[in-house]
């Protein structure tokens, strides 16, 4: 129901299920945040050239340690935006590893991992990829549900010497299996619109609409996506089995048309009346606003950390992080002033 929500939060109703739970040890790989150094040895100029009409894969080497560690593993381009939409000119990858050499290393019980890449070249593209970083790290500040990530310095190796080595920032993602086994949940492979929003845990989802809020993220959605496609546009959905459609945990990636990270080539969707990614717009479900109160009590709680996390990110040039903390300085003025709370995002709630 849209309108005026009661101000005031009750301690108990802060620690909303789910979030506050003992979440297992999770995997190494994602267990600090201490920079990798890595080499990709492999055909790089051929899967780039491929990558808008094709994401097949190619063997290729992970090496780790200077060469102290090398694996043997499969890449393949990914993702489809930043793959096949024209802007960028090296596509995010896929790492996929044979789990039963990775035993008793940093990548035990890897699989399949997500890399992010830089789009472009140029330190201005390295600094994207910082932001959309150090946006992650931010909702891990807010809840376990949520993906880990890790950054990896890679260098890559053209093994067909078409391709200089270039070195990029770039970072990655957890599976979402083991995201969901660290938070005692199973993935759901489900199709677009499977789950309703009636069914989604309202406490995490309030949550995720503020965060897409607070980075100014408008290409998302919890329970749809593209017809004919898995569930969801930009997310995933956790539940406590296979078949269970009570309190389905909904767990938000990909931010890089985020105002936060303000990519060049980021563009609102069709039907959201707004200029520009930097202008915020609440997109969270009306039938979740008596959550809203709680959620953003447990932001303005880790309020500190989370600048603590933009100015951190000293790989980041001063200037950006100042922009970048500015920006969500700006949420948290909408969070404590009510009247603004109540306009700009409690009666601005979809469904």
């Amino acid at each position: 129901m849209r309108g005026t929500l009661l101000w005031g939060i009750c301690g108990a109703v802060l620690a909303f299920m789910g979030t506050t739970s003992p979440a297992s040890a999770q995997a190494r790989l994602f267990s600090d945040q201490l920079e990798l150094q890595a080499t990709i040895e492999g055909p790089i100029d051929a899967l780039v050239r491929a990558s808008v009409r094709s994401t097949d894969p190619y063997p290729a080497i992970f090496v780790l340690e200077g060469g102290a560690q090398r694996y043997d593993m499969q890449m393949s381009a990914r993702g489809i935006s930043r793959r096949i939409g024209g802007f960028c000119t090296f596509p995010p990858i896929r790492l996929d590893f044979d789990q039963n050499a990775l035993r008793g290393t940093l990548l035990q019980g890897q699989n399949r991992l997500k890399l992010v890449t830089r789009c472009r070249a140029g330190g201005a593209y390295e600094h994207l990829t910082m932001l959309e970083y150090t946006a992650y790290r931010l909702y891990n500040e807010i809840t376990p549900f949520s993906f880990r990530v890790r950054p990896v310095r890679v260098t890559y190796h053209d093994t067909d010497g078409r391709r200089r080595d270039t070195t990029q920032f770039n970072f990655l993602i957890e599976d979402v299996d083991d995201l969901a086994r660290r938070n005692r949940r199973v993935a759901l492979e489900v199709q677009t619109r499977e789950v309703t929003s009636a069914q989604l845990d309202p406490d995490l989802s309030a949550s995720v609409g503020l965060f897409q809020y607070m980075i100014g993220n408008l290409d998302w959605d919890m329970v749809a996506g593209p017809a004919g496609q898995e569930c969801c546009h930009n997310g995933k959905l956790l539940a406590l089995s296979p078949t269970s459609r009570e309190n389905v945990a909904p767990i938000p990636f990909d931010f890089d048309f985020s105002g936060f990270v303000n990519a060049p080539y980021a563009t609102p969707p069709e039907g959201i009346d707004v200029s520009n990614v930097r202008t915020r717009h609440y997109r969270g479900y009306c039938r979740h606003n008596d959550r809203l109160p709680a959620a953003a009590e447990r932001f303005r709680a880790r309020r500190a950390a989370l600048y603590a996390i933009i100015d951190g990110e000293t790989r980041l040039p001063e200037s950006r992080r100042r922009v970048a903390r500015r920006y969500i300085e700006g949420f948290f003025e909408t969070l404590d002033d009510p009247e603004r709370f109540n306009r700009q995002i409690v009666a601005r709630c979809r469904g």
